[in-house]
């Protein structure tokens, strides 16, 4: 197998060596081979057919929700479907064990299949982006993945979009533990790993995937769920604010209009329903944007409380 891909792969070089190419031809050229080198994976032992496919289409449509340009969608694509290539490099029967039985020698042996794209596609410069993303399916969110340690945010998007699709995939199919999972159980091991393992909202993203959100539908959500991660962060601000200054509990509490909300207000409470949108916080200009954003996007007025007070 291993032999079949890499002569595949100088063929394609070869002609992309051709004169003559239009960019759509080339176009064509580079996903007519990401197909291909798809489907020879899929002949190895321990690669489920269909995989790839799965995970590049629903990673397109969270990079599609997430308003990724056109490149970037086009690297997630290539990425997800050449997502196992390294794999054709590992021998048959650490392919067919779960990766929970693995020995840690075993396991990082096969993680290595990440890097090994590297070795695979040197010299493809059109998939240099979809390499990186390959690369890094293995990061974690706090920092204890593989290859590199990277943390958070420091972890390229794709790859942490590819990272939840992928793992789920595993936990489906029994790769992971052994046993496949129904589709609750699957996503439920991907949920209670967010903020460990993986990006919260991404996370968040891939469920309302799985329910058949649509790209619209999606950028609602991302959109809803950015406000309230605003007001999260403010609130927290707004706690540690409290703490410093205890004399805000003894002040004069009144009721202001949004339109009546200034820079430099001490905010007592602002709600947009039962749940308080921000507390006990010092108004800026990002929390008077998120107050009109969210409602604006909820059709829901404010209900604004401030401290009267100098202090």
């Amino acid at each position: 197998m291993e032999k079949k891909v890499r002569q595949y792969i100088e063929q394609f070089k070869d002609s992309m060596q051709d004169c003559g190419h239009t960019d759509a031809s080339i176009k064509k050229q580079n996903i007519d081979f990401v197909m291909k080198i798809s489907r020879i994976i899929e002949m190895n032992p321990g690669v489920k057919k269909g995989q790839s496919r799965f995970v590049a289409e629903k990673a397109l449509l969270m990079a599609a929700g997430l308003d990724m340009s056109a490149v970037e969608q086009k690297n997630i694509l290539y990425a997800g479907l050449m997502i196992q290539i390294g794999k054709i490099l590992l021998p048959d029967n650490l392919l067919l064990k779960p990766f929970f039985s693995m020995t840690d020698v075993e396991k990082y042996h096969y993680l290595g299949h990440a890097v090994d794209v590297d070795i695979l596609l040197k010299g493809l410069t059109q998939f240099e982006a979809a390499t990186i993303l390959i690369r890094h399916q293995y990061e974690r969110y706090n920092g204890q993945g593989f290859p590199d340690n990277l943390v958070g945010q420091n972890i390229p998007l794709g790859a942490r979009i590819l990272s939840v699709v992928s793992d789920y995939v595993a936990y489906l199919d029994g790769t992971m533990t052994g046993r496949p999972m129904f589709t609750d159980v699957a996503l439920s091991q991907i949920m209670i790993r967010k903020e460990s393992y993986y990006d919260p909202d991404i996370v968040e993203i891939f469920a309302n995937v799985l329910k058949g959100a649509t790209i619209e539908e999606l950028k609602e959500a991302i959109a809803k769920a950015k406000l309230v991660s605003i007001a999260t962060e403010r609130w927290k601000k707004g706690l540690l604010m409290n703490t410093r200054n205890h004399s805000n509990r003894a002040a004069q509490i009144v009721e202001v209009s949004l339109q009546q909300l200034k820079l430099g207000m001490k905010v007592s409470s602002i709600h947009f329903g039962i749940e308080p949108y921000i507390r006990d916080c010092i108004v800026d200009q990002s929390i008077i944007d998120s107050v009109f954003e969210f409602k604006k996007k909820n059709r829901v007025n404010p209900i604004i409380k401030i401290f009267l007070t100098t202090g």
